[in-house]
């Protein structure tokens, strides 16, 4: 159970549940435990959790009628009294089995709700005057009185006053049930609610930093990434890698295809770059237009011109027709690297200074290459 929910006690153990045979007693809290559970699960609203936790109730209800019924036939034999208490076991089950096939249209949780308020008058009742009765004719047995007149005197013990307080707790129940489903029902609608605006608030901040065509983060998100990992870069004293690229001749792409096609190309991209940053430490952007760029971390210079000199010829593999080009008739980018540990006197600008460079000398060396010095 998710240890952030509430939890709903809708049915608090009271003194005046004990009827002195320490194992029945204890079967009792446990019973009583499992519907304050079966209470709790209804906020998660969790199909799977609430049949489980039911079927855990009914079994273990099973279990201690069971149980129970034996204690009661080493002193009743087969009274009258033992009979009427067994028959009210065996209809306990067939009372919740009516019940929920009388209201199977219902949702699961409305269903369960309308059950746990049976569970509770029907087990407080059974307790405080079954079981308790059962139990005080025990204790007169023990104190050397016959069946018949330890009967006789539980029925006088159990009668007046008793029966007014039974009514009374069953009633204080009743009202403390309601009231506790009420505020149940409150905490779930607060929590979908919440629930809701979390969500929202989530995609408002997905929005906020990613590009819409392409998918990946937008400009305004690099500005903050780059800031953040060059400057973990440099208290780590690790390398950094940022790469600077974009589409050759994506003029004459856009000329010859239209907009539309100029946008399949750039989606290309996106769906490929995601596909290569996988690690942890791997970013992606569209830094606008046709222009890319990339961050990753701690990665020696060999491995950054490797994964660089991957990335070009995978976009030229897509395939992406560009028969204006005046470098080959499909799709080509051109790529500018700088890696290195950042030092004192290093910062963003001047990375991607660097790597602007390198990029405009991709370009004026024939375009569809990767520079990485100079």
């Amino acid at each position: 159970m998710d240890s952030n929910i509430e939890s709903f006690e809708v049915f608090p153990w009271n003194d005046n549940f004990s009827i002195g045979i320490e194992q029945i007693d204890n079967q009792h809290k446990n019973l009583v435990d499992l519907i304050n559970e079966l209470t709790a699960t209804l906020i998660q609203n969790d199909e799977m959790e609430l049949t489980r936790v039911f079927d855990e109730l009914a079994t273990y209800a099973e279990y201690h009628f069971a149980d129970e019924e034996k204690i009661w036939e080493k002193f009743f034999d087969d009274d009258k009294w033992l009979q009427s208490h067994s028959k009210s076991h065996k209809s306990f089950l067939p009372q919740i089995i009516k019940m929920k096939e009388e209201l199977i249209d219902l949702p699961l949780s409305v269903i369960i709700e309308k059950i746990i308020k049976f569970l509770i008058r029907w087990l407080a009742f059974h307790i405080i005057d079954n079981d308790k009765r059962m139990a005080t004719v025990i204790s007169y047995m023990e104190g050397g009185k016959s069946l018949k007149n330890a009967k006789k005197q539980a029925k006088e013990d159990m009668s007046g006053a008793t029966g007014l307080l039974i009514e009374t707790m069953l009633t204080m129940y009743d009202g403390l049930s309601s009231r506790t489903l009420d505020l149940l029902r409150e905490r779930l609608e607060r929590i979908k609610a919440e629930k809701k605006l979390q969500e929202a608030y989530s995609k408002l901040e997905e929005l906020a930093t990613t590009d819409q065509l392409t998918g990946l983060f937008n400009r305004r998100h690099f500005d903050q990434i780059f800031e953040q990992e060059f400057r973990r870069a440099m208290r780590n004293k690790n390398a950094i890698t940022f790469m600077m690229f974009d589409v050759d001749h994506f003029k004459k792409l856009n000329d010859r295809y239209g907009h539309i096609g100029g946008d399949v190309a750039l989606k290309k991209i996106g769906t490929l770059l995601k596909q290569l940053c996988r690690r942890p430490g791997d970013f992606a952007f569209r830094l606008g237009g046709e222009e890319f760029g990339i961050i990753t971390l701690e990665q020696s210079y060999d491995d950054a011109k490797e994964f660089a000199e991957n990335l070009r010829t995978n976009i030229e593999d897509l395939g992406v027709p560009n028969v204006d080009s005046a470098v080959v008739d499909h799709m080509t980018v051109s790529i500018g690297l700088i890696t290195k540990k950042p030092e004192q006197n290093d910062n963003p600008d001047l990375f991607m200074r660097t790597a602007d460079d390198r990029l405009y000398m991709a370009k004026e060396q024939g375009r569809n290459q990767v520079v990485s010095s100079g």
